[in-house]
């Protein structure tokens, strides 16, 4: 006898790789299973989130788990991804683009904090818990530091968004959850230290 989870496993299903369902009823589900998913993993970390604890917070059925998720990971990843792209979009709508580059990164990197304080976990799930979420899932999070790597226009793009990202993990993992808003003076001489010339 097969495991429900193997049988819906292989069946096709509208919503997964990444589409959205169509109808409003799948739509809300998929959703409160991400929402779901962002909470635990910030509390229980993503080895300590399982698909049980996910159905449950998000008051819906393992049937209903697998009609959008192949397994877990990929519910991981899409759940980093839901958090990533709207934390951009908030920080794009925030950031006013005609700024000179240098107060352009300084309005960035202080909305970007207070984001972070206003919503610990997803800041927690996006930081700290996307490296240890799977193979997927790491994939995912250096893609993100890579797409942020070329915003940065800068030929030491790739180092300064893993040093933003490590000092904010490090602040998130060990900080004891205080404020992060304190980085903003390190963080800004990151992006803006001029570049050695060589010669």
């Amino acid at each position: 006898m097969q495991y429900l989870s193997q049988r819906l496993a292989l069946e096709p299903s509208e919503a997964r790789d990444g589409e959205r369902p169509r109808d409003p009823l799948a739509r809300d589900q998929r959703e409160r299973v991400l929402a779901a998913t962002e909470q635990l993993i910030a509390e229980k970390g993503c080895a300590g989130t399982t698909i049980e604890a996910i159905v449950k917070e998000a008051g819906v059925s393992s049937v209903t788990f697998y009609d959008h998720f192949a397994d877990k990971e990929e519910c991981f990843v899409a759940a980093f991804d839901r958090a990533v792209g709207e934390t951009r979009a908030e920080l794009i709508e925030t950031v006013p683009q005609d700024l000179p580059w240098p107060d352009r990164v300084r309005a960035g990197l202080a909305a970007l904090l207070a984001t972070i304080d206003a919503e610990p976990a997803r800041a927690r799930l996006c930081l700290v818990e996307a490296q240890k979420g799977g193979p997927r899932m790491r994939a995912r999070y250096d893609e993100v530091l890579d797409g942020i790597a070329v915003e940065l226009s800068d030929p030491l793009g790739q180092a300064i968004a893993g040093g933003l990202a490590w000092l904010l993990r490090e602040r998130l993992e060990l900080g004891g959850g205080g404020s992060v808003h304190d980085l903003l003076p390190r963080m800004t001489e990151v992006v803006l230290a001029p570049q050695p010339t060589h010669g």
